[in-house]
């Protein structure tokens, strides 16, 4: 996926094209034969296609985005936006939304500002927000692998700032890697214990675990979901909904 794009090559195109549908309809005539080929093809896009390529974490986050913003009108702040589908589905949807990134954001829509900054150090005044998003985002904040700069504190401060500039009774919904411990060049994952320090600036209404098992996601418990080794095939992710505590410096 290169980065102008939101989605990979190819989703919105037709599945195949028109000159193939007309072999398809010739085999008609020949239903063993078309439900067999049929069958055989199957077999070998199961070898060649991991379920993990296709399905991502994102299949569990966005419908949780979409359900906890349900009932909020006031302006919303994507964070880590360019490479997200959500800045253009929300404004689609007539929310009013802010996205921040390092990154320029490649497409434009009426209800939506795209803002080049660091999510640690928000150019935005205390209050300003309805909503905070950030989706498998805060993870990879101060270590540097997407030119943002390095700071080892770099996720617990953009969680600060998170409370700074939600607007009381405002939702902030923050998903992670969850499991054993890990910090590599890219990102980290987070155990119960540093999952609660990185939160601690914000007060916590719900926490939910899925995690992923041959590319299949589904609802787990947080012991289920701790015992995934992000070096392995499977993975698993901390869904948090949260609000400004009474006293954001605290």
């Amino acid at each position: 996926m290169s980065g102008n794009e939101i989605e990979p090559v190819g989703t919105y195109r037709p599945q195949y094209r028109l000159r193939w549908r007309g072999l398809v309809r010739l085999l008609d005539r020949f239903p063993r034969v078309k439900a067999r080929l049929a069958d055989l093809v199957r077999r070998v896009l199961t070898k060649v296609f991991d379920p993990g390529i296709v399905t991502t974490e994102r299949v569990v986050e966005y419908p949780f985005v979409y359900q906890n913003l349900t009932g909020l009108t006031g302006p919303i702040l994507d964070i880590g936006s360019v490479h997200s589908r959500l800045p253009i589905a929300l404004a689609s949807r007539g929310n009013r939304v802010v996205g921040i990134d390092f990154l320029p954001y490649p497409y434009r829509h009426p209800n939506l500002k795209a803002v080049r900054g660091d999510a640690a150090h928000a150019p935005f005044r205390a209050t300003s927000f309805d909503a905070v998003v950030a989706i498998s985002v805060i993870e990879h904040i101060g270590i540097g692998h997407y030119g943002d700069p390095s700071a080892e504190r770099g996720d617990r401060e953009a969680v600060r700032e998170i409370a700074r500039i939600l607007k009381p009774g405002g939702r902030s919904l923050i998903t992670l890697p969850f499991g054993r411990p890990l910090t590599d060049d890219s990102k980290r994952v987070y155990d119960a214990p540093r999952l609660q320090w990185l939160l601690a600036p914000l007060r916590l209404l719900h926490v939910e675990y899925a995690w992923s098992r041959h590319g299949l996601w589904m609802p787990c418990t947080q012991a289920e979901a701790a015992m995934v080794d992000w070096n392995g095939p499977n993975r698993a992710v901390v869904l948090v909904v949260a609000t400004r505590p009474e006293d954001p410096a605290a």
